[in-house]
This record gives C-alpha cells, structure tokens and sequence, in this order.
C-alpha cells in the first residue's frame, strides 16, 4: 500500500498547507508588524516553489514567533504555528519494490499516477519477487532464468515507464 499511502500523506500535506495559505490570507487584513506582513508576502509569493519557499518558510516562522499581537491576530497566529512543521513546500516519495509496482500494488500506483498530483516513486527493481527467493514477475525480462524459472520467462517484461507516460503528465 505504498502508493495509497503516499498519496494520502501527499494530499493531507497539500490540505494543511491549503489551511496555513488561507489563514495567512486573513493575517495579511489584520493588525501585524510591517517585519510579519513582508514575511507573509514572501511565503505567500514562494507557496508553490520548493526551493523558494524554504527559505520563506523559515522567515515566516521566525517573524511569526516574534509577533506580539494579541486577539484575533494572535489566533490566527497560533493556528499557522501550529502547522509549522507542513508549512515548507515538501517532496513527496513512495518506494517499493517491483513486486509492489509491477504487480500486486500496480492498482494503487496507477491511481497515484492518474491522479495528477505531484509525487515522486522510486522503484527498486530486481527483476523477480525477492522476497520469496527469486520468482520470476512481470519485471522480469523475457527468457530470463531466476531460482523459481529454471527454463526461463517466455512473455516480456511489463513495461511500467511506458505505461506511466501513456498519461500524458508523468515523466
């Protein structure tokens, strides 16, 4: 479950940073030093730019933990402090093996890749079922001989990239 597990974590991310982009939305309205209002700019400015958006995040945080306001203002403070640790743009990753991609979990990595979201997946691939000592799986390359296939595969290897690239979106 790899993938579902990964796009779970990626849309919850995406979800909590949607809750950090509103609530700076509204500071921006309220009364906040000029320091905190060019923090929030510049977060705001940098939101879908990883590399940008680090950097923003930091001096967000910072400037928000030296506000002194007090009532609506410094809720709403306290609501993105909260969420500090999902306010940086992050890079989502799912890995697993090729018994997982190719095969018994390629379900849930066709939804992941379908759904558009912005995720990475790494694949190990060995080119049989590690786990149960060497059978040979859908990554396995035609004619290949491994511990459980002595006589060799007679079908090809699945090809997973051009089935990711049939999309349109995923590279």
């Amino acid at each position: 479950d790899n993938a579902e597990f990964g796009l779970g974590m990626a849309i919850a991310t995406k979800q909590v940073r949607g809750k950090i982009h509103d609530s700076l939305e509204t500071l921006m309205g309220m009364n906040i030093s000029e320091n905190a209002k060019k923090a929030v700019v510049d977060y705001l400015d940098t939101f879908d730019d990883r590399e940008a958006n680090r950097g923003a995040t930091d001096a967000l945080i910072l400037a928000l933990e030296a506000e002194s306001a007090g009532g609506e203002e410094a809720a709403v403070i306290k609501e993105v402090l909260d969420r500090k640790d999902y306010a940086a743009k992050r890079s989502i990753w799912m890995f697993g093996g090729d018994g997982w991609a190719y095969d018994i979990g390629y379900g849930g990595l066709d939804h992941v890749l379908a759904s558009g979201e912005n995720v990475n997946i790494l694949v190990f691939d060995t080119e049989v079922y590690s786990n149960t000592g060497g059978q040979s799986s859908k990554a396995t390359p035609a004619a290949a001989i491994a511990m459980f296939a002595a006589s060799g595969k007679r079908t090809k290897k699945k090809d997973l990239g051009l089935m990711a690239m049939s999309y349109g979106y995923v590279y």
